[in-house]
């Protein structure tokens, strides 16, 4: 490696320089040959592992091969795109990409670190990874590496990315595993966003209209008596299509008392219309319909079951329930864990935030010690072209599956190995139940019939499991009948706190727009050494907003989607080495981002207010 090239690793990317400066000797170098093009331009010779030889770059013209690359991708690239480039081999097109396109943002990845390794030891970095090179992922032979995944999950930029077409042939395995990971991701990431955007006030707002309610009722990780549940077998009946054919078998269940029927989510409704009356409905959905879920068992005058709520549910959902109810306290719930601060073990009382009830209640069946968790008409995926289970209507939402719908379905595998359609929504429900199956490792079984596989929850015909496993019948007792033990002196101490933290808020607020508008003052002017100092006070302000109660609790919450697109561009700016550009950035994000907080912050404070005036006059 040229000296100049361990020089700026040393100082830019200190990681990737550690790597080599370890690993250098185990690195196949022999694998690598420099030579000289048809035009004196240096290309390389890679021989893969069963002895093929691949040119990375052109033996002829690797510069006309630069331009050819870059051309093809040209009509894709506007200035706010950030350029991904797979493959960086000599870095021709690289070079030539800055050149065209000197004001757009781009990383490097190279998936082969000996041809990076050759690379450096033949031509400098710094004509490759300029100012405007916002990172370099050297793959390792250490580790499965995935550092690039970062760039996917949190930009805020669209990101194109333009392989090195010759690593197609080089390393196909490697750029189809790239390729899925990162589909995954962005995946993921909308899923996310969409999740954020639909929910981020219903969160708070829920939070802080439940709390009344939570203080009224027993905590089910906290003041439940676990010995009513530990090593008893619970069922968790899904609204599945598969859970039809199941109804008689869980009724065979229930007044034998063989299981505790823990019925999630519209299940109720097929349970309500064949009699079958579970020991227990739960809820979560913070949306605006879910109180409609429990329309049939309110009209019906049921109200004899035991509801479990999510503490953030949809606060139309209890308040419309005049029967018994029990709470856990879910991740989305700033308010709870705010006012009742170390009354709750975060680790113990805490159930994280999750796809669907079902994975939400498994999480609580687990801490309760249940065993073992069966699951009846947890189908994830389509069945007779219907998602809910007969018995079960909405206006908001069809039981049967659309043609539309069907188009756009993925697929997946089920019980018995077959492929079956789905969605994103119910493919990411299993994966939140393989996940938790993975962390608790307990004894589970999955009874659906045509569902898709759980990979942790082996499947069982539920015939099979009431004669081999449900034998005996369990002692259950009214479990819900509880006291919580929350101290009232602690919520009221934190009321103070959370006032005191507000006007600091407010004075915060204050001191940024004076920044700002230094700040602003300063980039106009070109005043490098004013800029510098206006950007430290900025710093010390912004993180100082990070540390208040009121900010870090409630409002970064209510407005979370615009804190997490903030966050994500200040971890940018940081990378700006432009003082001026950095500035101006700053003023555009800041007086955007200040005016959304003075707006909801009005709107919060009055539900702050109104929500903790019930709590004390209760």
């Amino acid at each position: 490696m040229l000296i100049d090239n361990t020089l700026f690793l040393r100082e830019r990317f200190p990681e990737i320089r550690e790597y080599f400066r370890e690993y250098e000797k185990e690195i196949e170098s022999e694998r690598i040959t420099v030579l000289d093009s048809k035009t004196r331009v240096k290309t390389i010779r890679y021989e893969s592992e069963d002895n093929k030889h691949f040119m990375v770059h052109s033996m002829y013209d690797p510069m006309k091969e630069a331009e050819r690359i870059i051309s093809s991708h040209k009509g894709k690239i506007t200035e706010d795109t950030h350029v991904f480039f797979y493959g960086i081999g000599m870095g021709y097109h690289i070079e030539l990409f800055h050149e065209l396109f000197p004001d757009n943002s781009y990383s490097l990845y190279e998936p082969i670190s000996e041809i990076f390794l050759a690379m450096t030891e033949v031509r400098k970095l710094e004509y490759l990874v300029t100012k405007k090179a916002q990172n370099l992922y050297i793959d390792t032979h250490i580790a499965i590496y995935n550092d690039y995944l970062e760039e996917f999950y949190t930009s805020n930029k669209k990101i194109h990315i333009i392989y090195l077409p010759s690593y197609e042939n080089l390393i196909k395995g490697k750029i189809i595993s790239f390729n899925q990971r990162v589909k995954d991701a962005v995946q993921s990431r909308r899923i996310s966003l969409s999740t954020k955007t639909s929910f981020q006030k219903l969160w708070v707002m829920n939070s802080l209209l439940n709390f009344k309610e939570v203080l009224n009722t027993p905590n089910m990780l906290r003041d439940i008596d676990r010995k009513q549940f530990a090593g008893k077998p619970a069922v968790i009946v899904s609204a599945g299509p598969s859970l039809a054919e199941d109804i008689e078998h869980l009724r065979y269940i229930k007044d034998n008392n063989l299981a505790y029927l823990f019925a999630v989510g519209s299940a109720i409704n097929s349970l309500i219309e064949y009699d079958v009356f579970p020991d227990a409905v739960c809820t979560y959905d913070p949306g605006s319909n879910n109180h409609q879920v429990y329309k049939k068992m309110i009209d019906k005058k049921i109200d004899t079951i035991p509801m479990l709520f999510g503490s953030s549910v949809g606060y139309e959902t209890i308040k419309n329930y005049d029967g018994p109810k029990v709470h856990f306290i879910t991740s989305q719930d700033r308010t709870s864990t705010y006012f009742l601060k170390e009354q709750l073990d975060v680790e113990q009382d805490l159930i994280i935030d999750s796809p669907s009830i079902a994975v939400m209640t498994f999480q609580v069946l687990n801490k309760l010690g249940a065993s073992p968790i069966v699951f009846a008409g947890q189908n994830l995926g389509y069945l007779h072209d219907r998602r809910y289970s007969e018995g079960i209507n909405y206006d908001f939402i069809k039981s049967e599956v659309s043609e539309q719908e069907m188009e756009k379905a993925i697929t997946t595998k089920d019980v018995y190995g077959n492929d079956i359609k789905t969605n994103i929504g119910f493919n990411s429900m299993r994966v939140g139940l393989e996940s938790f199956a993975k962390l608790y490792n307990g004894n589970y079984i999955n009874t659906t019939k045509g569902g898709a596989l759980i990979e942790g929850v082996p499947f069982k015909p539920i015939e099979n499991v009431i004669e081999e496993i449900l034998t005996k019948p369990i002692e259950k007792i009214n479990w819900w009948k509880a006291q919580n033990d929350y101290d009232y002196s602690v919520i009221e101490t934190q009321r103070e706190s959370l006032k005191k933290s507000n006007n600091q808020y407010q004075d915060l607020m204050r001191q940024l727009k004076k920044v700002i508008h230094s700040i602003s003052n300063h980039t106009k002017s070109r005043s490098k050494s004013n800029v510098s100092i206006s950007l430290t006070q900025f710093d010390g302000l912004y993180n100082k907003l990070l540390d208040n109660s009121y900010y870090q609790n409630f409002l970064s919450f209510y407005i979370r989607v615009y804190v997490e697109f903030l966050g994500n561009e200040i971890r940018r700016l940081n990378r700006e080495p432009d003082m001026f550009v950095k500035g101006e950035e700053i003023v555009r994000l800041f007086s955007n981002f200040m005016r959304e907080c003075e707006q909801e912050s009005l709107e919060l404070e009055k539900l702050i207010s109104s929500s903790l005036e019930e709590v004390i006059s209760k």
